[in-house]
C-alpha cells in the first residue's frame, strides 16, 4: 500500500512540476512581450527625435537664407547670382548631408534595437528550452527503474484491492 502512495505522491509531484514550468514559460512570454513593446517605443522615440532635429534643422537654414537674403536686399545685391547663390547653396548642401547623416545614424539605431529584440527572443527560446529539457530529465529520474520496484508495486496494488474486497464483503 505504501508503494502505491508514494508513486501517487511522485505522479502529483510531476503535475505540480508542470505547472510550475507553464507558468514559468507564460511569464517569459509576458517578459519577452514587455520587452518588444519597450524596443518599439524607443524606435518610435528616435523617429520622433530624428523627425524634430530634421524640422529645426530646416527651420535653421530657413532663417539663414531669408537673413542672406535681406542683408543682399539691404545692399542692392541680388540673392540669386554669384557669391550670394553660391552662399545659400552651400547652406543647403550641407543641411542635406547633415540629414543623409540623421537617416543613417537613425536606421542604424533602429537596426540595434531590432537585434537586441532577437536576441532576446532567442533568449526566452533557450530558456523554454531549458526548462522542458529540465522537466523531461526530472520526469525520467522518478520512474523506477529496477524490476524489484514493479513487483512491489503490483503486489501493493494486489494487497490493496484484497483489502478493499475484504473491507466491503465482495468475498
Amino acid at each position: 500500500m505504501i508503494q502505491t502512495l508514494l508513486l501517487a505522491m511522485q505522479a502529483a509531484g510531476m503535475v505540480t512540476d508542470y505547472y510550475a514550468v507553464q507558468q514559468e514559460k507564460a511569464m517569459g512570454k509576458m517578459g519577452e512581450g514587455l520587452t518588444q513593446a519597450a524596443i518599439n517605443s524607443n524606435m518610435a522615440m528616435l523617429r520622433a527625435q530624428t523627425e524634430d532635429d530634421s524640422a529645426m534643422a530646416m527651420q535653421n537654414l530657413r532663417q539663414t537664407i531669408g537673413s542672406k537674403i535681406a542683408m543682399n536686399a539691404a545692399r542692392g545685391v541680388s540673392s540669386g547670382a554669384g557669391s550670394s547663390l553660391t552662399s545659400m547653396k552651400e547652406d543647403e548642401s550641407a543641411f542635406g548631408q547633415d540629414e543623409k547623416a540623421r537617416r543613417m545614424n537613425l536606421l542604424q539605431s533602429e537596426n540595434e534595437l531590432r537585434a537586441k529584440g532577437v536576441l532576446s527572443g532567442l533568449h526566452q527560446l533557450k530558456s523554454e528550452t531549458e526548462l522542458g529539457r529540465k522537466v523531461s530529465q526530472d520526469f525520467f529520474k522518478m520512474i523506477p527503474t529496477s524490476p524489484s520496484a514493479y513487483s512491489e508495486i503490483g503486489k501493493g496494488l494486489t494487497s490493496d484491492f484484497s483489502q478493499f474486497k475484504s473491507m466491503f464483503n465482495m468475498g
